[in-house]
């Protein structure tokens, strides 16, 4: 009887690697015949204003600064992730970057938690005498024991509070990994950032799912890595369902993010954004679509109509 459980334990195990496989496989050869001019346009930043601000830096890198204090959501600063290059340049010089107060990481995929621009980061702030606060799903500490920040790992609908900032976790539909050992180990967050000045809410990556109305000033979503659609549903939202979360939350404005910057799905960043459009202005939701390295005054985004 043992041996009987143990074949059919190896037999769902070696199905399991072979669907994945054979799932990777497809997508990765598929994106290699997919040929595509990436037309985002990137602003450079030659310095970053005294005042309050958000800038998109690409994929679902964003720096904010609110009431003197600087976050960054999934920072990748540098050209390439392990072997992945942008398809789009960073818009700053990496020396020139604010040292951040808060870091912001919704899971452990490479695109998502960069070690190296972690260690950058975390330096950056030592050197001026702090040490960061980098906030992560369930679990996830375990891959930054040697940064030297503050690691607060947060659970779903858990908060973080630091004087006139709080940050909510909450539930998304993703998964996580780094190796073939660590499968869903770590859990995945989307965050809620609420300030004096702004709430933001940081939906990470994820497939579809209700969130309660959080009435968040500004959504950022992802509505890139959503085709082939029977492959991605389970992971990714399609830029219509990111426009019916934002709706969900009540969110005033939605801006996209997590396209153009990596090749990961065989959707364009043109019909992301143009699906994105469509289905906003059909449901009546105010949307914003920065370029690489826009600034964008704060005030502006809490401004009312």
């Amino acid at each position: 009887m043992k041996r009987k459980t143990s074949k059919i334990f190896y037999m769902k195990l070696i199905s399991i690697s072979l669907f994945f496989t054979y799932n990777s496989c497809f997508l990765w050869v598929a994106r290699a015949f997919q040929k595509y001019e990436n037309k985002l346009k990137v602003e450079r930043i030659e310095s970053f204003p005294e005042d309050d601000f958000l800038v998109w830096l690409g994929h679902s890198s964003f720096l904010f600064k609110v009431s003197g204090k600087v976050f960054y959501t999934d920072p990748v600063i540098y050209e390439k992730i392990v072997i992945i290059r942008r398809r789009t340049e960073f818009p700053a010089e990496v020396s020139k970057l604010p040292a951040p107060n808060f870091i912001i990481i919704s899971h452990n995929h490479y695109d998502h938690m960069d070690i190296p621009s972690l260690k950058t980061l975390t330096e950056k702030s030592k050197n001026e005498g702090k040490i960061p606060v980098i906030l992560v799903p369930e679990k996830a500490s375990y891959y930054l024991d040697e940064l030297g920040a503050k690691v607060v790992e947060l659970r779903w609908e858990e908060e973080f509070n630091a004087g006139d900032v709080k940050i909510k976790s909450y539930q998304v539909k993703h998964f996580s990994g780094r190796n073939l050992f660590d499968w869903n180990f770590s859990k995945w967050n989307a965050y809620l950032v609420e300030t004096e000045k702004i709430k933001i809410f940081f939906g990470g990556d994820t497939a579809y799912i209700k969130l309660p109305e959080i009435l968040p000033d500004v959504a950022l979503l992802p509505i890139g890595a959503w085709k082939p659609r029977w492959f991605m549903k389970r992971n990714h939202v399609s830029p219509c369902e990111a426009v019916q979360m934002a709706k969900d939350i009540k969110a005033k404005l939605v801006i996209p993010m997590h396209y153009g910057t990596f090749r990961q799905g065989l959707d364009t960043p043109e019909e992301s954004l143009d699906e994105m459009k469509r289905c906003a202005e059909k449901l009546g939701l105010k949307y914003l679509i920065p370029n690489i390295g826009q600034i964008i005054k704060i005030e502006e985004l809490t401004a009312e109509e």
